[in-house]
């Protein structure tokens, strides 16, 4: 029976592992080997070179400024999009309205739409001449305000911030959401016999009935934020002007298919992957324990 039981799971587990291994685990591993390597991508003949690509990369300027502006995105739209996301999940949860579904809808839609279409819907928002954004200020007087979005070292970053927000916020939102619906009502009215205020169940109530899904969440959007905001940023600025708006994701891209220099490319991709790996393992560490955990 228990010889039976193992060839049933062996079955289903194998090709799994070996889809696995053929389309995730063999690329990494030849990626960490072109990491070590000097290759064009069209030509047999692979270079080994050491450590040279990494000697090289940490002396990169341009590294450094992509790195930079991965950790302002990393940041500033974790903060936003978890805030405005647990806002709305709050405010949907105590809804009661025939509009509540509908609304669920409406927030999710940025989420569900085309990375392409998202990045050319808000190039012609930010368009300094007929854009929504410097219409908007100066038709309520503050012109002063308007600036090129996406021309401007200054601005920029904080440009790309706002679509990366708009396109997240729905998605986490409907993960909070959940989970606060799954939240047992005794705990809130306990709270409310304790003379507790609103501010104090979110605080002592919702935060710890959600905070594993606050965890999951971070992972995820720590993976957006420095591997998947590529499409948003290369089709919105392709890193530009200046190199101002450049992420590691983008200059990975630059150096395989621009300059065909693919063990650099294999590098900055290794770099990455050792950032995500620290940051992921940080996270689920020092979020091991439930919120406010003896």
């Amino acid at each position: 029976m228990i010889g039976n039981k193992k060839s049933f799971v062996a079955l289903y587990l194998v090709p799994t592992l070996l889809v696995y291994g053929v389309f995730c685990v063999y690329p990494c591993l030849k990626s960490l080997f072109l990491s070590l390597c000097s290759w064009s991508g069209f030509s047999s003949g692979i270079k080994f070179v050491g450590m040279e690509n990494f000697v090289k990369l940490f002396a990169d300027p341009v590294v450094w400024k992509a790195l930079k502006n991965n950790l302002f995105l990393l940041i500033v739209c974790t903060i936003v999009t978890f805030a405005l996301a647990l806002a709305f999940a709050i405010m949907a949860a105590g809804k009661k309205s025939r509009y509540h579904q509908g609304l669920r809808v409406i927030y999710f839609i940025p989420y569900v739409m085309s990375i392409a279409i998202v990045s050319v819907l808000w190039t012609f928002i930010y368009n300094p001449s007929f854009g929504l954004v410097n219409g908007f200020l100066e038709k309520i007087g503050l012109g002063s305000l308007t600036h090129v979005w996406l021309g401007e070292a200054e601005v920029i970053m904080g440009a790309l911030s706002v679509p990366l927000i708009w396109i997240n916020t729905g998605f986490y939102m409907i993960m909070f959401l959940a989970a606060i619906l799954n939240i047992p009502d005794d705990r809130y009215e306990a709270a409310r016999i304790d003379g507790a205020g609103a501010f104090q169940q979110f605080r002592f109530v919702t935060i710890p009935g959600i905070w594993h899904e606050i965890r999951t969440s971070l992972v995820f959007f720590s993976v957006t934020a420095l591997n998947f905001s590529f499409e948003l940023v290369y089709v919105m600025t392709r890193g530009g002007p200046n190199r101002s708006s450049e992420l590691l994701t983008t200059y990975l891209y630059e150096n395989a298919f621009v300059y065909s220099d693919y063990g650099y490319a294999s590098a900055i991709g290794v770099l990455l992957s050792g950032i995500l790996f620290v940051m992921i393992f940080v996270i689920m560490q020092t979020m091991k324990r439930g919120y406010r955990d003896e």
